[in-house]
């Protein structure tokens, strides 16, 4: 039995690196606050130039000074290629990635609700930087294609992003810890 429990122990340090390369980065977006957005990503490295990236959030934003009311979820998978001599997750890096949104629309004056579902696919480029080897920023942008599709009942409810499918930037930067 303390074979086992031993066996446990020693594998676990060793999956979440504390005896040697750091490879795992929990982090959240620096802004999203500012737009009641909450952001958790969690990143791994999968060798010495590439990691993968999951990222997720919840909303309850209002654009403008509009009545309209944006509430739900969306995912970010991300692929990561880092370009440094650095071992990932440290430096510049490609990012590929897809996300999807599935988001409720609500009027709060005139009581008309609605979904917008988006996916869209974007390439950043980015760096991450390590400091003290325990906090990371991670700063990127890159062009992105979205397609959404926005349905409701009466046709007059207006979210200001329902018709913005095409082309657009993705720009972002997030803070968190490496371990």
């Amino acid at each position: 039995m303390k074979k086992l429990a031993l066996f446990t122990i020693a594998a676990f340090i060793l999956s979440t690196g504390l005896m040697g390369q750091k490879k795992n980065v929990i982090k959240t977006d620096l802004f999203s606050a500012f737009l009641r957005t909450g952001v958790l990503k969690y990143e791994r490295a999968l060798g010495e130039d590439m990691s993968f990236q999951l990222g997720g959030f919840y909303t309850g934003y209002s654009p403008g000074d509009s009545d309209v009311r944006l509430t739900g979820y969306g995912i970010t998978p991300e692929f990561r290629y880092y370009l440094s001599e650095k071992p990932a997750p440290h430096g510049t890096y490609l990012a590929p990635n897809v996300r999807y949104m599935k988001l409720t629309v609500k009027d709060e004056t005139t009581s008309e609700d609605g979904s917008l579902n988006s996916f869209g696919f974007a390439i950043n480029i980015g760096h991450q930087a390590v400091f003290k080897d325990v906090v990371v920023i991670d700063g990127w942008i890159g062009p992105s294609y979205n397609f959404r599709n926005f349905e409701e009942s009466t046709g007059t409810l207006d979210p200001g992003i329902a018709t913005a499918n095409g082309f657009g930037v993705r720009v972002g930067v997030a803070i968190g810890f490496v371990f």
